[in-house]
């Protein structure tokens, strides 16, 4: 799931890549990695296996204990300053970094770390003199104009400051980021003029506005007292993401005939937070592109500066959570105030963290406290639907998405198609077919030609026997849509296969197979068509790697029968 993004395109990411550092951890302590004796040889096989496993937490431990046995191996310091800045232990970072910096002054990675240890520690002018003194290759010429601009304004010296954030214009894809730091930058100073021409600018990228933008931006009308300029804003952003818990926050303040509230505070009163914020979007811009061990390190050397960003929380756990790190992203989950407009996503990964431990009566009940904690929002009412349809519970998983829709009502927008679709799926495995059909339909009429609603309706036509001249003309719609899908290749396939048209089945069937080689229930469907024209052996093979890939009960033993006896005379055969 994407679910931070970053302020500016990712077209500058392969200038950026190629460098792992590290940083910062947040006061919570995390959860405990205990480790047991090993030898120095021991520990760095554990230490470079937990790094490859992206075990942040295990890897600084394994590192450290091999540091302790070979204190002068700088190769080894080097490693355990990372795997500390990624596992979030930055005091240790700093003291390894120092005893790099002494040896080999140009590593940058450890002069970055000692640079944001001296921003925390409000020592502008020292960062200053060592961020100048490095090169201005790879990410730093993203990350040194960011962190100068910011120790800039920490030494109020705005105009240098905006002067030096102009280098990123000569960065592809980094405008709009340039706009909304030199605007946070100018409204800190005082400068609202220059402020608003700026904020306005970067809401002009063809990129479109991220949520944080809209926050900053619309919160800046909002401190001016322009409330009719602000709540246009987040309309406008309510057109393209309607459940955005900013906009809905900043629409409440500002809505017609809304209670009075304050403005939001700006959101960098300090340099600190400044250079935290560009941080944060720094791990969020590597996050997009996969480079995890970047977007970790950008993202825990925020937290040193601003532990309590909820933005900054919601980051790092969210890219914890997608390397796999589920406990200790917990951990940081629940640090997000549930006040911030973050506070309901933080909750809603809680939940889902829960499930994947197997704990689904524990996700199951923070679900329902969430979806009645926010009367006005549906996703943890969706996922609790999805929940209960993975376990099968498919009357409740279709009770669950009920309670989604009549939260939206008799007036449903195009967006809610999927929820109807959800549904149609667990009322269909709850053999409820009247039901699931309804709700099928009522997917394609708020999203005509949807490829996944016309091949599973479609698909399931043609298994009873029903509208198949539709069912036919759907499925070609659906293949034409997602070709190289190997379900929906699959159930065409199938189509013909049901109709008795074996000959134009099987093409079909085998580029399904081609598509997913190991989905049994293709595999399946492909020996099927291989017997019915005549392929035995070739039907033989497939029905036998289909059993290798771990079939259902049902299907396994189906399967196993053919295999022995062969399939019946075809009912096709049979009318002709």
């Amino acid at each position: 799931m994407n679910r931070i993004r970053a302020l500016s395109t990712v077209a500058a990411l392969a200038l950026l890549a190629g460098c792992a550092m590290t940083q910062e951890a947040a006061r919570a302590p995390e959860p405990e990695t205990v480790l047991g004796p090993a030898s120095p040889s021991g520990n760095y096989l554990a230490a470079m296996h937990a790094q490859r496993a992206r075990d942040s937490a295990a890897a600084a431990e394994f590192a450290g204990r091999v540091l302790a046995a070979n204190p002068l191996n700088f190769e080894l310091l080097s490693r355990a300053h990372i795997a500390m800045v990624e596992a979030g232990r930055f005091e240790e970072a700093v003291d390894l970094a120092r005893r790099i910096a002494r040896n080999s002054p140009a590593q940058t990675q450890a002069q970055l770390t000692l640079a944001i240890d001296e921003i925390a520690r409000g020592d502008f002018a020292a960062a200053e003199r060592r961020m100048l003194a490095q090169p201005l290759q790879g990410y730093a010429r993203v990350v040194n104009p960011m962190l100068l601009a910011w120790i800039n304004a920490g030494l109020e010296r705005t105009p240098p400051a905006l002067d030096i954030l102009r280098s990123l214009l000569d960065v592809q894809g980094f405008k709009q980021l340039h706009d909304y730091y030199a605007g946070l930058i100018a409204e800190r100073a005082g400068r609202f003029e220059e402020a608003e021409r700026f904020y306005r600018a970067s809401l002009e990228s063809e990129d479109g506005a991220p949520p944080r933008l809209i926050e900053v931006v619309g919160g800046f009308f909002e401190r001016r007292g322009r409330t009719a300029e602000a709540r246009q804003i987040y309309q406008r952003y309510r057109a393209v993401n309607p459940d955005s818990p900013v906009v809905r926050a900043g629409l409440a303040r500002t809505g017609l005939g809304a209670p009075a509230a304050p403005a939001p505070a700006l959101p960098t009163p300090d340099a600190k937070r400044g250079a935290a914020d560009a941080l944060f979007n720094l791990a969020a811009l590597f996050r997009q592109e996969a480079t995890m061990a970047n977007a970790l390190a950008f993202g825990r050397m925020g937290l040193h500066l601003d532990p309590d960003s909820a933005l900054g929380l919601l980051t790092v756990a969210e890219i914890l959570d997608q390397t796999g790190q589920n406990e200790q992203a917990d951990v940081l989950f629940a640090r997000v105030p549930e006040d911030s407009p973050f506070g309901y996503v933080a909750r809603l990964r809680l939940a889902e963290n829960r499930q994947e431990r197997g704990d689904l009566p524990g996700a199951l009940a923070a679900l329902d406290r969430l979806a009645g904690a926010y009367p006005d929002r549906i996703d943890a009412l969706t996922t609790m639907g999805n929940f209960l349809r993975v376990a099968e519970r498919y009357a409740e998983s279709a009770a669950a998405y009920g309670r989604a829709l009549e939260r939206i009502g008799a007036a449903p927008e195009r967006r809610h198609w999927s929820v109807f679709y959800a549904r149609g799926i667990a009322f269909e495995r709850a053999k409820n077919w009247p039901e699931a059909e309804r709700h099928f339909k009522r997917a394609l009429e708020l999203q005509p030609e949807q490829p996944d609603v016309l091949n599973y309706l479609a698909y399931t036509w043609v298994d009873r026997g029903e509208n198949l001249i539709e069912a036919e003309r759907m499925l070609r719609r659906a293949v034409e849509q997602r070709p190289n899908s190997g379900h929906i290749v699959d159930s065409l396939g199938w189509a013909f296969f049901r109709l008795g048209r074996y000959e134009e089945a099987v093409p079909l069937l085998e580029r399904a197979v081609e598509l997913l080689p190991e989905d049994a229930v293709i595999l399946d469907h492909l020996g099927d068509g291989y017997w019915r024209v005549g392929r035995r052996r070739e039907a033989a093979f497939q029905w036998e790697r289909a059993l290798r890939h771990k079939p259902d009960a049902e299907l396994k033993r189906d399967i196993e029968k053919k295999l022995r006896d062969g399939m019946p005379p075809s009912p096709h055969a049979a009318r002709r």
